[in-house]
């Protein structure tokens, strides 16, 4: 917090409601995975790309040399100006602006700011009541999917984002992009290889041997960094679910890439609809 390149942090997000029903349960890894590990290995760089928005803190201003000079960051005209844009007329103008706020707010930052960092700090924790029912978890997940991917392409352009040693952030980002964009076919491909090893004689040894490695790297991080054991019974249900991670949700995702409703996601009391914020899409006139 002191260090006055830091723009933006964030802590930990767990499920409060783990054991309300399978649909929660399948997510309890998954946030470990995401909320944890992913943003871990982003501060590594210094630019964790999403700060959420309900476990969060941006730096206002920042001193700027020693005559009581301050640089204004969250407050900054740029972030500003295209966080409150108001002619949202194309798809990757409504998936930026419409689905995931503190995602996009996090893309502005370390586009207006590529040499400042957002950090991720594991002592803070806050916990969260998860969607216990399917149909809402596959609303919210649409969101944050086509969010994810369009916020990405946005950052896959920023070339000053900073890096640790000769790894560059803009690497990362361009990798995180495309895993998220194969994942069905990732899925797919692993269970050619589950079937193949059992039709196929010789069973091909080395790539069931990869595919266990990079099943089974989780439960080692776990072991040796967040010293967490339970969290191995929560892996093994996760990997059971990974159908629903890595095919059924990204491909309902890809293919609703112009809903941008809500869901059922947030109840907003006087909501008529569920596109809510669409009926007022495209310019806006100043008053």
């Amino acid at each position: 917090v002191h260090d006055p390149d830091i723009m933006g942090l964030c802590g930990e997000t767990k499920i409060a409601n783990k054991t309300g029903s399978w649909v929660s349960m399948i997510q309890v890894f998954e946030y470990f995975i995401s909320h944890h590990l992913t943003k871990a290995f982003e501060s590594v760089f210094g630019g964790v790309t999403c700060l959420p928005g309900c476990f969060c803190m941006y730096r206002i201003k920042t001193p700027k040399g020693g005559q009581n000079y301050w640089v204004p960051i969250l407050a900054n005209p740029d972030v500003v100006e295209h966080y409150s844009e108001n002619v949202v007329d194309t798809l990757h103008k409504k998936n930026l602006l419409l689905l995931g706020e503190d995602r996009y707010l996090s893309t502005l930052m370390l586009r207006t700011f590529p040499k400042r960092k957002q950090v991720f700090v594991p002592q803070a924790v806050c916990k969260t009541i998860v969607p216990d029912e399917f149909k809402v978890l596959l609303s919210q997940r649409r969101r944050w999917i086509n969010s994810t991917v369009h916020n990405l392409m946005e950052l896959v352009l920023v070339r000053d984002l900073c890096g640790t040693f000769c790894f560059s952030m803009q690497f990362v980002v361009f990798i995180e992009l495309i895993g998220t964009l194969v994942l069905p076919a990732a899925i797919t491909f692993t269970f050619y290889l589950i079937i193949i090893s059992f039709v196929k004689k010789p069973v091909p040894v080395i790539p069931l041997v990869l595919l266990a490695l990079i099943l089974g790297l989780p439960a080692i991080l776990i072991v040796l960094t967040a010293h967490r054991w339970s969290y191995v019974l929560w892996m093994l249900i996760y990997l059971i679910s990974l159908p629903v991670w890595n095919l059924i949700l990204p491909s309902y995702a890809f293919w609703k890439f112009d809903d941008f409703s809500w869901g059922d996601t947030r109840k907003v009391a006087g909501e008529t609809t569920k596109k809510a914020g669409i009926e007022y899409e495209g310019e806006y006139q100043e008053v």
